[in-house]
């Protein structure tokens, strides 16, 4: 298997990375939002809030592959490893949250509520890259 790699090395996938973590960032924000805190004047909630989910991102979608070239390429292959990835990073970042160190704790609706909005947000946003990728 010389040459696999499971992150293309590319400026795509930098922004890509990039545009994953702010969707994430901005979702779970939103979600503070909807339950009254302001975000941006509770930075250190907002940081043990959203940082327990962009590591969870940050451990699972390489190594799912969602960073190669070869997954910009193709719609299912998309939606698969970004689903599945969100999947376990969100698992994680809600166990994360579930432990005594962190606010907020993980009740059964936290964690249905933040997989499908991870979902509803992340996958269009990768299916918008598939298909910019595939033009050209």
């Amino acid at each position: 298997m010389a040459g696999v790699t499971r992150f293309d090395r590319s400026a795509a996938t930098l922004f890509v990375l990039f545009g994953d973590l702010a969707i994430i960032a901005a979702q779970l924000s939103y979600g503070l939002i909807t339950h009254g805190t302001d975000p941006l004047a509770d930075l250190p909630y907002t940081a043990e809030t959203v940082v327990p989910f962009l590591l969870g991102w940050l451990l699972v979608a390489p190594m799912v592959g969602v960073y190669t070239a070869r997954i910009r390429e193709s719609f299912v292959e998309t939606l698969l490893a970004v689903g599945i990835a969100w999947l376990v990073a969100a698992l994680i970042g809600v166990g994360l949250r579930a432990t005594p160190w962190l606010v907020g704790g993980a009740p059964p609706t936290f964690v249905l509520v933040t997989v499908a909005t991870g979902l509803v947000t992340l996958l269009p946003w990768r299916v918008l890259v598939t298909a910019l990728s595939r033009r050209g």
